[in-house]
């Protein structure tokens, strides 16, 4: 990787017209952001949290499904795991550059009723084969998902307002993890879990059709300040020169990737940590972790949001600085809640860091959707939740464990988290802050040439 290149706005490759990075925002000719969009990004929002939902049901359910199938822990750890996140991680980049291409909205409702199906058969299912398929499923449609969402958002909401509608599309993380506690716990205690899986599977389907009757396909670049010129969605090789070429968008898809180990380290491992060094029981143990990984963070990405558009009214780079203050409170919180005796002011600390953790989202996707081209959207946030899933929620709670083993003795996990805290949000730091330095720079030789 090349992330100190120096590149002109865009970097731009053959065939792929230059886009302006945003670091200083021309006023807009309207300001007013129509009540139809805040209505799309309710509705994105809802959908988002049913991704959560029907992403997070088969860890709430394992139990049952493992003892009804005799499953062993090998295959219960490909079926919440490899076979959600690998076929995630290979339709990610096609359909990103679909995103790119087609009408965003039809995409969108087709494959959230794909998704909300395929839970829904999950219900039905008479073997852990069939159960297995029905997850693949699930993770190739929900691929889609977010990165059709951020491209609709983008086009929906102009780049003063967008860090705050995408601080507020992240509060669906929350609602999500509401939902899944509520159904796969209540309902699988009262009805099983095949109704759980069943009534997860039904909100989908209802909001696809909502989105596709209510919701209107946005023009792309409608929000711009310039206008882009009109050309076709890139190809794959000149999709991937682009990105690499552009050294600020190379440096925040970093930063997203080991924010987001850091974050599934912190939450993955919690409910362990609080009943091994705390005493906790496993309800205990499991409200806190719905405290900090799901109340807190969606606290943090929607105020992280909000404040991410208030300090780059002046310079769009600003974003990413607030980024890397964050991040380091972050390391400091997640340490010093690790390191603590007192059971709730750990669970504090370690919800307040979550929290934290959660501002860098806005900023970083508010920050590349207006500095990547209209037609690269789709494709970029496509690589962005890619890399994220693979590098960063695959790498980090492995890394843990694996740490864990190699320190030993009893306090081996407290010193294996605090090292992955150490590692992950500084060095994310780093990467928003190489962002904004050259985000600045390519400003100031703007000034000069004008």
């Amino acid at each position: 990787m090349k992330p100190d290149q120096p590149s002109a706005d865009g970097a731009a490759t053959a065939g792929i017209h230059q886009h302006h990075t945003g670091a200083h925002n021309p006023p807009l000719a309207d300001e007013h952001i129509p009540a139809r969009s805040w209505y799309a990004l309710l509705i994105l929002t809802l959908i988002y949290s049913i991704h959560f939902l029907d992403r997070t049901m088969i860890s709430i359910i394992v139990e049952p499904v493992r003892k009804e199938f005799l499953l062993s822990d090998s295959q219960i750890g490909l079926l919440t795991g490899l076979a959600y996140g690998a076929t995630f991680a290979l339709a990610g980049i096609p359909l990103g550059m679909m995103i790119d291409r087609v009408h965003r909205v039809r995409l969108l409702a087709s494959i959230v009723a794909i998704w909300s199906a395929m839970t829904a058969l999950s219900g039905i299912a008479s073997s852990y084969v069939q159960l297995l398929l029905a997850r693949i499923g699930v993770g190739a449609a929900e691929a889609g998902g977010s990165p059709a969402s951020l491209s609709l958002i983008s086009d929906l909401f102009p780049q003063r307002r967008r860090s705050t509608a995408v601080g507020i599309f992240f509060l669906s993380t929350g609602l999500g993890a509401v939902m899944s506690v509520a159904i796969g716990g209540y309902v699988t205690a009262h009805y099983g879990w095949r109704a759980s899986m069943l009534i997860a599977g039904i909100p989908g389907l209802l909001l696809a059709l909502v989105l596709v009757v209510t919701v209107a396909e946005p023009r792309r670049g409608a929000t711009e300040a310039q206008p882009p010129a009109p050309g076709k969605a890139p190809g794959a090789r000149d999709a991937v020169r682009y990105i690499w070429n552009t050294s600020p968008v190379l440096h925040l898809m970093m930063a997203m990737a080991l924010t987001a180990g850091g974050v599934a380290a912190m939450n993955t491992w919690m409910p362990s940590f609080l009943m091994r060094f705390h005493g906790m029981n496993v309800k205990e143990a499991g409200m806190s972790l719905a405290l900090a990984g799901g109340i807190f963070s969606s606290l943090g990405s929607f105020i992280g949001g909000f404040l991410c558009d208030r300090v780059a009214r002046v310079q769009a780079r600003r974003r990413m600085d607030l980024g890397v203050a964050v991040c380091v409170l972050a390391t400091v919180a997640a340490v010093a809640g690790l390191a603590i005796s007192s059971n709730w002011s750990a669970v504090g600390l370690m919800a307040l860091s979550n929290m934290l953790s959660f501002v860098v989202f806005p900023a970083v996707y508010g920050s590349v959707l207006g500095i990547v081209i209209t037609t690269m959207r789709g494709t970029t946030s496509a690589a962005m939740q890619v890399l994220s899933n693979l590098v960063g929620y695959g790498m980090g709670p492995l890394l843990v464990g694996m740490l864990s083993d190699v320190y030993g003795g009893e306090q081996s996990l407290r010193y294996a988290m605090i090292t992955i805290m150490c590692v992950c949000y500084p060095w994310a730091a780093l990467h928003l802050w190489r962002a904004a330095r050259i985000s600045a720079g390519k400003s100031a030789q703007r000034g000069l040439n004008n």
